[in-house]
């Protein structure tokens, strides 16, 4: 090590820097938690749903909960995504990466295909 203080904090800087950074196991954290996040949504819905003639008390009840876990799972799609594109392009972790986007493609398959049908 340099006993030049420029050079300790420039190799800081570059040990710090955003492109080094494990974007295919960001991405892949970042999927299973948008799936957790589905897990999640599927707990509270069930919760939600009360007793024939009790109004729509349950659903008041969770709807705050429901909010807050369907913008968390949003969120962690979006930046599953961007740092799977990131993993791939800057080729950090693109297995990571893959396995990543493999996981939201089969998510969203899941969620959207019996909309479909």
């Amino acid at each position: 090590m340099s006993q030049d203080p420029w050079a300790a904090l420039e190799a800081r800087r570059q040990r710090r820097h955003w492109r080094a950074w494990p974007w295919g196991w960001a991405a892949l954290l970042l999927s299973l938690g948008a799936w957790a996040c589905t897990f999640m949504l599927t707990v509270l819905v069930m919760a939600s749903v009360g007793m024939p003639g009790d109004g729509s008390h349950a659903m008041q009840a969770t709807a705050p909960y429901l909010t807050v876990t369907l913008v968390l799972g949003a969120t962690t799609l979006l930046g599953s995504v961007i740092a799977s594109v990131l993993a791939l392009r800057l080729h950090r972790q693109a297995g990571g990466g893959v396995a990543a986007l493999l996981l939201n493609v089969l998510l969203l398959a899941v969620l959207l295909v019996p909309a479909v049908l």
